[in-house]
């Protein structure tokens, strides 16, 4: 998040918030989808591979 400058009229506390808000709910969606691309966390490893020796 950008601070405001001495130029910037003074923002709303409120405005603030909800930028925020929209920035949490676009990094938790591009979390999910790299989750899911990764397989996500509910895949059943893969089984142990028999060893010969």
């Amino acid at each position: 998040m950008e601070k405001n400058r001495a130029e910037e009229p003074e923002r709303p506390a409120a405005v603030d918030a909800e930028e925020a808000l929209r920035e949490a709910d676009a990094a938790a969606g591009a979390a999910k989808a790299e989750a899911n691309r990764w397989g996500g966390a509910d895949r059943k490893p893969a089984e142990p591979k028999d060893r010969f020796w």
